[in-house]
């Protein structure tokens, strides 16, 4: 099968950003949903829906993101395929406000919840993360920013 390029913003559209910006990071805290790619080279891609409360994804630093993975969630793959390619993307959509589309790339890291905690002190501070569903999380999925863009023309805000 013939492969389609895919058209997509370039920096000098000024539209690629190498971090996020403010408005990128205030939609993403409102998010309760992202669409998350892997890849395994010998595998083949694969991508997962993943759910949370609004909030779900920290922001860690403007170009670093996370969010908690507990053993019986949907991510097994991504986690496995991690290990192989560590390149991911990331999709939020707002639905509800114009199929907004923010799209990260980036590259991803597993950290065991103890670990992360010692990495991320500011997460021992944070009661919404003690315990989520009576449990805490068996690990984090971090990502690094490479790249930050739109796929829609609506506004963030």
């Amino acid at each position: 099968m013939p492969t389609v390029p895919i058209a997509k913003p370039h920096a000098a559209d000024r539209s690629v950003l190498a971090a996020l910006d403010e408005r990128m990071q205030s939609f993403i805290r409102r998010q309760e949903m992202m669409f998350v790619a892997t890849g395994d080279p010998d595998d083949g891609h694969d991508c997962t829906f993943v759910t949370g409360g609004a909030g779900f994804v920290r922001i860690l630093s403007v170009n670093r993101l996370a969010w908690p993975e507990f053993d019986d969630a949907s991510l097994s793959t991504a986690v496995a395929d991690i290990a192989h390619d560590p390149r991911m993307s990331l999709l939020f959509v707002d639905f509800a406000r114009g199929a907004i589309g923010l799209h990260v790339n980036g590259l991803a890291k597993v950290l065991d919840d103890d670990a992360m905690r010692r990495a991320y002190r500011k997460l021992n501070l944070d009661p919404s993360f003690d315990l989520v569903a009576e449990r805490r999380p068996a690990r984090w999925i971090t990502v690094y920013v490479a790249e930050a863009y739109l796929s829609a023309a609506g506004e963030l805000d």
